[in-house]
């Protein structure tokens, strides 16, 4: 079967490889035609944990060649590229998963016309090392829910496997906004300080920023009641992508816009709504956002 993944970073070809291994045939979407060219060129290549490499074949195509001739559409794209992709993402009849950090597609989704839109949360460490080449570098998850329809189960059959697991959530908003807690605890952190996520935990001044940030978070989320269960949860994720560098770092480092208004922007929004300060968030919003596009 043959399934559309938007989107040529990291996480879409992460997704395209275990689609692959599935037995499914992905057609990954590019921003640059390049990149399409390299991956039908040379395949798709998939470096594990171990550092142990795989290549795939792969159909490849650029953003302006998706017509939605496939029925099964993965948008993998970061959210500062969501806009590029409203004239793209039309057709009525075809069924699309979202793999989003932060909360501000969801604007989006409301004006889409589809009657099948799942949402996925992706706990996966993973890098793209070359514009063929994704390296897996923490094992984790990918949480499905149904955001209109009900296709979260065929989702989930499409994309688990052993080494790739997938959870069903009946309701798409604690699981959306418990994500966005991990992002924007964890992304500015590694961004500013320029270190890995591991690094969270290792450095304790890191570590005690982190904290605030999270206990922001949850305040204007209100979701202080699950403090302890959440703050576990992020530790966890940490250790999980211990070598992991953030998608915020990586666009910093790479003078790419970063993706701090979905994440942290939303956090101060909300914040502003229900007068709570957030001083933590407010610094790490404008401290990248002075980074953006610098590098």
């Amino acid at each position: 079967m043959r399934i559309s993944v938007i989107g040529g970073g990291a996480i879409g070809l992460l997704v395209s490889y275990f689609l692959k291994q599935n037995g499914q045939e992905p057609v990954i979407y590019t921003r640059s035609s390049e990149q399409a060219t390299e991956l039908r060129k040379s395949g798709l290549t998939y470096k594990d944990t171990k550092g142990s490499h795989t290549t795939v074949k792969v159909d490849a195509k650029p953003f302006a060649q998706y017509f939605g001739e496939e029925s099964s559409c993965i948008v993998a794209v970061k959210q500062t590229v969501m806009k590029e992709l409203h004239e793209l993402i039309t057709y009525s009849e075809v069924s699309y998963l979202f793999l989003q950090n932060g909360i501000s597609h969801l604007s989006f989704l409301e004006s889409m016309p589809q009657k099948q839109i799942s949402i996925g949360v992706v706990e996966h460490g993973a890098i793209k090392e070359d514009s063929t080449t994704v390296h897996h570098l923490g094992e984790g998850r990918i949480k499905l829910s149904s955001y209109k329809g009900d296709s979260e189960q065929r989702w989930s059959g499409l994309l688990h496997s052993r080494c790739f697991p997938t959870l069903i959530e009946k309701k798409w908003e604690p699981m959306v906004y418990e994500k966005l807690i991990m992002n924007a605890s964890i992304n500015p952190l590694t961004a500013l300080l320029r270190i890995t996520n591991g690094e969270l935990l290792t450095n304790p001044h890191a570590l005690s920023m982190m904290k605030e940030l999270f206990e922001e978070t949850i305040s204007v989320l209100e979701m202080t009641e699950r403090r302890e269960v959440l703050w576990k949860e992020l530790l966890v994720l940490c250790r999980n992508t211990s070598l992991n560098r953030s998608s915020m770092l990586k666009s910093v480092e790479s003078g790419k816009q970063t993706e701090i208004e979905s994440i942290t922007g939303e956090v101060i929004k909300r914040g502003n709504e229900l007068k709570i300060n957030t001083p933590y968030s407010r610094f790490a919003y404008e401290a990248i956002r002075a980074l953006d596009g610098r590098g």
